[in-house]
């Protein structure tokens, strides 16, 4: 039977940033419908794994630098009204060549934007990291502002601030199509019909489904995180920052030793592309041969039994930056994904851009970097 269900604004995926982007909006009286197409608290898409790491020497581009200090700030903002613990900190370090993207990348955001960081010659890294095999030449950026979130509770008690704030939330009922006019979007799912003024799509894999326009420019990779369990030393495996390495091959990252669950160790970019409905969500060996192979040459301690393993999905743009933006076409229809793989710290923050974009059409924070209509030519302006 169709319904229809007139709202302020409908938010196509509750997962990291549609989780955000209903809590936000609904804590400013919005009226807001929320869809997602599996069950609460899944981790089938690109936000699950226990922990994801937060950090604001960011290589990727310092850009990103003030939308994560405002992130860091609305995640301990949420801390104190939801009484949960999200964020773990624990510094980061960020080790390389001296000439790499990361190591390069990191100290030019760190100094662009007067972070507070030490450089590490190898030297340094061997005294004060000995669980790592440092290469001589490498050197080390560490930050103190860094850690891990706890991305299932995150994601969880945005959903469940946006609830208490009048959010309706519908699981295991994915978006099937969407229209919208000037002024209206129309959606549609199995249960029915409903329309709002604006429609907000955060769907992650999903989303070269829902904005067929971006297909072009998204690509989906699969990528498996591990939990190994140390051999020796789990004390000081325990006392690690977050780190993320760039070795020979590629940049590899990890989390310090956490009770019950162990060293959480990943690979960043192996190319798996996948489709999200059909991907394989087994781990194989082959997948797990390829970290245990970095684990053997730079962390040898860390290469033990396996506590677990997690299939997740990257959405991908060609110049890895996100995604946010409304859709050229569409004027009340507006897109945050394809984050590349770097997304999740960034979602309190990306939840209150999406509420200013909705409620007001434009935003204070500087996005323009992130607009859609840079990846290419083809894409309407």
């Amino acid at each position: 039977m169709s319904e229809v269900a007139a709202v302020d604004v409908i938010v196509a995926g509750l997962g990291a940033h549609g989780s955000s982007a209903a809590y936000h909006l609904a804590s400013r009286g919005a009226t807001v419908l929320g869809f997602d197409r599996f069950a609460r608290g899944h981790t089938l898409g690109s936000s699950g794994g226990l922990s994801r790491i937060i950090r604001l020497s960011y290589y990727e581009h310092p850009d990103y630098v003030p939308l994560l200090r405002r992130a860091w700030t609305l995640w301990r903002e949420l801390e104190r009204a939801s009484g949960e613990h999200l964020l773990t900190e624990t510094g980061g370090l960020y080790a390389g060549a001296p000439d790499g993207e990361l190591v390069g990348g990191a100290l030019a955001s760190a100094r662009r934007h007067d972070l507070e960081h030490e450089v590490l010659d190898a030297a340094a890294l061997r005294r004060r990291y000995p669980l790592f095999a440092w290469p001589d030449g490498w050197q080390g950026v560490f930050e103190r502002q860094a850690g891990w979130l706890a991305p299932e509770r995150s994601i969880e008690t945005h959903l469940r601030l946006a609830e208490k704030n009048g959010a309706r939330l519908r699981f295991e009922e994915p978006v099937e199509q969407w229209e919208s006019t000037s002024d209206r979007v129309r959606v549609s799912s199995a249960t029915g019909t409903f329309e709002a003024k604006e429609l907000v799509i955060a769907a992650g894999a999903w989303v070269p489904q829902l904005a067929p326009e971006l297909a072009a420019e998204l690509s989906i990779e699969r990528s498996v995180l591990f939990w190994f369990e140390p051999t020796a030393e789990r004390d000081a495996f325990a006392r690690l920052p977050v780190y993320i390495v760039q070795d020979t091959d590629r940049i590899y990252y990890g989390f310090p030793y956490i009770d019950g669950q162990g060293v959480k160790v990943a690979g960043l970019h192996f190319g798996d592309r996948t489709d999200p409905d059909t991907v394989d969500r087994t781990p194989s060996a082959r997948d797990e041969d390829r970290v245990r192979t970095w684990l053997r040459r730079r962390m040898p301690l860390a290469n033990g039994a396996r506590r677990q393993a997690k299939v997740c999905l990257y959405t991908n743009t060609p110049d890895a930056h996100f995604i946010v933006d409304r859709l050229a076409d569409h004027p009340n229809v507006f897109v945050a994904s394809a984050c590349s793989g770097h997304g999740f710290k960034f979602a309190s923050v990306i939840g209150e851009i999406l509420a200013d974009l909705v409620q007001s059409g434009e935003t204070h924070h500087p996005i323009g970097f992130l607009s859609a209509k840079r990846l290419a030519s083809n894409l309407s302006t």
